[in-house]
């Protein structure tokens, strides 16, 4: 075999390659920029995911803020208390309500300069706000009562975009201590605040690209909310529609004769006629889907008197377009009734079963209490003309028959008081400034004949008058006095049932049949007719009696119930009051409208 030959010349062997220092040892530098670009561009978006993933908004999570003697993460129990019942309902329907507790969301709110600004730190689509600075009403009772009122805007804002929608709210309460006032107040407009921005927060695009989406899980995290809305919307329209209905049927049985003066679902009581307009007591509700029951439920205003034009549609009293009312509260005890020849209107207050008050408010809002008690129960009021008296019913007690009672409206002193132990009061009317008339029976256990009697409580010493006496057998009710105070008119029960006008210059009466029954007469402003209550088809009826000739009209033919008939100023329409079941609530309440119908000349 050949052994191999040692090359001549050949080159030494090549030395042994160290490592690469670096990257620059092995690529060449002209090739390095795409690859640090693509490495910059990786870690920028890692960064940007990271950054985004911490600040951007969650459309279903929601701050509310809603200032109630201050914010809930101020320390103030109120907003707390609103905040977590509005919170449990929005938590119920799928959303993300920021709650107390953790130390970074708590960190977030103290220190930022306002809610809106805390809500974007903490990642929040949506901020409910509200700032509830109620009026607190101090009423002058021994053991101390707190009326709160409330009436302010709620706002719903997309914190991506700044939109807002808003809404308002409105509410009362009441207690012996401001604390639980402040809570029940809290408790009630938790409610109210979700009925205001459900609908506007499910119908936002931000919202909806989730309900419209393909998302399984955010789709069954919202179901429940859907479906709320859903039977939100039907349910209120189904109320709309029922209140609509039922208004277009009592119309149409009064073929046209009669105007409605007030809303579809209105509950408001005729307090009184004047020139250009009349007075009218209101008890309005809303109507709203509760979270809680998933059915309609009914929020209560509070109650207000009114001077309403008489050329002018009625609105309810929470309506934006709502007249400013006289008087503003809790509860009207009984009718409410207006000075025959001024602005002012007499009431009974209630305090929520508290105490009653005798007050007298003006067309200016300016109100006075002329007395207030937390045992008596006040009935009936009514001013004398010139407004320095106001006569009223006076029950010591619950089951204790009513006495009469004069008090000046200036001081609230007592002028007049006449007890009933053995008496029957029958109703009372003012002469004039100072002479009231009233309907009694002396000595009911001998079964005395009701007299209409006369006192006039400027003069002293006080002293009755009894210039009329009736029939044997026969009752007096429901008296009523002409503007000038010359006629009396009363309805009389016995052999010849109607309607009795009395001279009060003569004392001598004529009555006038009423084949139908009589209640609640009222005397036109010329006292040339009178306009009364009488037995109807399916209720009750309004007609007009006139005097010259004994001939009587009715103006309304309706199967409601129709009452308490008030003549305008000017003689030519009688106003009065339409009540039937409210449709959506019938256990619950009765429609009460205000109409008119014209009086043929």
């Amino acid at each position: 075999m050949e052994e191999p030959r040692t090359p001549t010349d050949a080159q030494p062997p090549a030395p042994e390659a160290e490592p690469p220092e670096s990257l620059e040892a092995l690529v060449p530098r002209r090739r390095l920029w795409p690859v640090f670009a693509v490495l910059g561009l990786v870690i920028a978006a890692a960064g940007l995911l990271a950054f985004r993933s911490m600040t951007a908004t969650d459309p279903l999570r929601i701050l509310v803020a809603i200032d109630l003697d201050g914010y809930w993460w101020e320390g103030s129990q109120p907003a707390g208390r609103l905040a977590d019942e509005l919170g449990e309902h929005l938590a119920e329907l799928g959303f993300d309500p920021v709650k107390g507790g953790d130390p970074k969301v708590m960190k977030a709110l103290e220190s930022a300069r306002d809610p809106k600004e805390a809500a974007k730190a903490l990642g929040a689509g949506f901020i409910i706000e509200a700032r509830l600075a109620p009026e607190i009403v101090e009423h002058p009772i021994k053991e101390g009562y707190f009326e709160l009122r409330v009436d302010a805007p709620v706002t719903l804002t997309f914190l991506d975009k700044g939109t807002s929608t808003e809404r308002r709210i409105r509410g009362y309460s009441g207690a012996t201590k401001k604390d639980r006032a402040m809570a029940l107040l809290a408790n009630s407009m938790a409610s109210q605040a979700l009925d205001a921005v459900i609908a506007q927060l499910m119908d936002h695009p931000s919202v909806r690209e989730i309900t419209e989406g393909s998302d399984i899980k955010l789709l069954e995290r919202l179901a429940s909310a859907r479906r709320f809305v859903k039977d939100r919307a039907a349910n209120l329209d189904r109320a709309a529609g029922a209140y609509a209905a039922r208004a277009k049927e009592i119309e149409a049985e009064e073929q046209g004769r009669v105007t409605f003066l007030s809303p579809q679902a209105a509950e408001d009581l005729l307090v009184g006629t004047a020139e250009g307009g009349y007075f009218v007591k209101t008890a309005d509700v809303s109507v709203f889907h509760s979270v809680r029951s998933r059915d309609l439920a009914r929020s209560d205003a509070l109650e207000t008197v009114e001077w309403r034009p008489l050329d002018q549609p009625a609105v309810p009293t929470t309506d934006p377009g709502a007249v400013k009312p006289m008087w503003r509260g809790y509860h009207v005890y009984s009718y409410p009734s207006s000075q025959r020849d001024g602005d002012r209107v007499a009431l009974v207050e209630d305090f929520i079963g508290w105490a009653k008050t005798i007050t007298v408010v003006d067309r200016s809002g300016q109100s006075k209490r002329v007395r207030v008690d937390p045992e008596h129960r006040f009935v009936d009021p009514k001013l004398a003309p010139g407004g320095r008296f106001v006569a009223v019913y006076d029950r010591p007690e619950a089951d204790a028959q009513a006495d009469l009672m004069v008090l000046d409206t200036d001081g609230g002193k007592e002028v007049f008081g006449l007890h009933t132990e053995n008496e029957s009061l029958g109703g009372f009317a003012w002469l004039d400034e100072t002479r009231l008339a009233f309907v009694y029976v002396p000595d009911a256990s001998e079964g005395d004949a009701p007299h209409l009697a006369v006192v006039d409580v400027g003069k002293q010493p006080l002293s009755i008058e009894r210039p009329f006496r009736a029939k044997p057998g026969e009752d007096l009710r429901n008296p009523a006095a002409s503007s000038d105070g010359t006629k009396i008119v009363c309805v009389v029960d016995g052999d010849e049932p109607g309607i009795a006008v009395i001279d009060t210059t003569t004392w001598r009466r004529k009555v006038y049949a009423a084949p139908g029954g009589a209640s609640w007469p009222a005397f036109s402003p010329d006292a040339a007719r009178v306009a009364f209550e009488t037995r109807g088809a399916g209720g009750t009826d309004i007609a007009v009696l006139a005097l010259s000739t004994g001939e009587i009209k009715k103006l309304t033919v309706g199967s409601a119930t129709e009452r308490v008939p008030r003549f305008s100023a000017d003689g030519k329409r009688v106003l009065f009051e339409v009540r039937y079941r409210d449709p959506v609530f019938p256990k619950k309440r009765s429609i009460s409208r205000i109409a008119s119908a014209a009086v043929e000349p």
